[in-house]
């Protein structure tokens, strides 16, 4: 931005200095050369015509490269928005949204077909109550919780019966969707048909699949909740700047240099919705091979995805990391970073005092060690020794399914032969004294 700023204020300038020269030395040359007052008159009017001449061929040329321009930042923006679409689309979730009443603004094909539906025009502008499913009820009322507590209702199961009455077993996470002044003008809504699952629940691997898959599921509500906050006031800019864009036009009171300026910021939050896209998608697309990736931009990526709850909730997070370069699944450890964050973030709640989360890492002998520690008050005695459990939660049903600790161990032991501990530390921060959770992961070098 700052270039592009730079090169339109240095042809300001060229412009401004070539005007100055012009009318400074042809008037003093006309002066000197022609004593005739009539012929100097003449020529003079004869220079003016001649530079607005010129002038106007500049401004032409100005500005047809400035529409050029225009039409290739609108072009990259549709092409955004497209992307949006087709991503959405063809995501392998089923996706919906609606306002604060409750009525469906947009859903992807996944939605409609779940729904018994051909077309988005017999879904949008509509109601749960205006369907016939027996479990309609249920989800004017899930809305209604999400809406009014403007709390995420994460990965519960919920069933659909349709018409035949076959039922389909969902596992769904809803997220209030809020403004720039924390009120609620909407709900943003995420499922999975499990049904096939639950029939094969018995079998060992199908069910560790399970636990991935709703693993994934907890977290994803959280992020496009993150993403739909992240993308409100890029798009906002961008809206504001086209507006007034247009609106400077039709009174004639635009100029050039706004316009470039105007230009580039639509091009820089464009930039910004894509790059917002590239991280979604790269979250959750399952990691087939190790790679050797940094510690550091393990924790940078992470702390991306999760930044908006970490804003929401005013923690701090503190930061000791060394530079480690390490062979490893990359998303899934950004996984297991995601759910023991997202643990100690959910353990601040009712806390008044000021919340931090500390990530710190060290290597020793052949062995990476890292240490997420937080001052929430720690876990309790009695149970720390369970939390690596499948399905052992003490939160409200509605805000955990107990797998996240669960699949933390099995990525760590299992998929990368390492170790994970859960201990309670008393520690000293900027002169108070606090006590937390921490957790160490134990990962082999080679």
């Amino acid at each position: 931005m700052i270039k592009n700023t730079t090169s339109a204020f240095k042809i300001s300038i060229i412009y401004f200095i070539f005007s100055l020269i012009w009318i400074y030395f042809s008037d003093s040359a006309l002066n000197f050369i022609v004593k005739d007052s009539e012929k100097l008159q003449l020529l003079q009017t004869m220079k003016g015509w001649f530079f607005i001449t010129i002038s106007s061929i500049l401004l032409y040329l100005l500005t047809k490269q400035f529409f050029l321009n225009l039409q290739k930042e609108k072009d990259k923006l549709a092409n955004t928005n497209d992307m949006i679409e087709k991503i959405i689309e063809n995501a392998p979730i089923i996706i919906f949204w609606k306002d604060k009443n409750g009525i469906y603004q947009g859903a992807n094909k996944l939605f409609l077909d779940l729904m018994n539906l051909k077309y988005k025009e017999e879904l949008l502008g509509k109601k749960d109550s205006d369907f016939n499913f027996e479990e309609k009820e249920d989800y004017i009322s899930d809305d209604s919780y999400v809406m009014i507590k403007k709390e995420s209702k994460l990965n519960y199961v919920e069933t659909i019966t349709s018409k035949n009455k076959k039922v389909i077993i969902l596992t769904t996470s809803k997220v209030p969707l809020l403004d720039e002044y924390n009120n609620v003008i909407g709900i943003l809504g995420v499922s999975q048909d499990i049904t096939e699952q639950v029939k094969n629940q018995t079998q060992l691997k199908e069910q560790e699949q399970l636990l991935i898959q709703q693993s994934k599921l907890a977290s994803m509500g959280e992020m496009i909740g993150n993403i739909a906050h992240q993308w409100r006031q890029p798009l906002s800019i961008i809206s504001t700047s086209a507006t007034g864009m247009k609106i400077q036009k039709e009174l004639g009171i635009s100029n050039t240099y706004e316009e470039i300026k105007s230009l580039i910021c639509i091009n820089e939050n464009a930039q910004y919705l894509s790059d917002t896209i590239d991280d979604f998608r790269d979250y959750f697309r399952k990691s087939k091979t190790k790679d050797f990736v940094s510690l550091d931009k393990l924790f940078e990526k992470t702390l991306k995805l999760i930044s908006t709850r970490l804003k929401n909730k005013d923690i701090t997070i503190v930061e000791n990391y060394i530079d480690i370069e390490f062979n490893t699944y990359e998303r899934e450890m950004i996984q297991v970073f995601i759910n023991i964050i997202n643990n100690s973030i959910d353990a601040f709640e009712n806390k008044n005092y000021d919340k931090v989360i500390f990530l710190e890492t060290s290597k020793l002998e052949n062995k990476i060690m890292i240490k997420i520690k937080d001052n929430a008050g720690g876990i309790e005695e009695t149970i720390l020794h369970r939390i690596f459990e499948p399905y052992f939660t003490t939160k409200e049903l509605t805000q955990g399914t107990g797998i996240g600790l669960y699949m933390c161990n099995e990525i760590i032991v299992k998929h990368l032969n390492g170790n994970i501990f859960a201990s309670n530390e008393s520690f000293e921060y900027l002169g108070k004294q606090y006590k937390g959770s921490q957790f160490t992961i134990e990962l082999p070098l080679s």
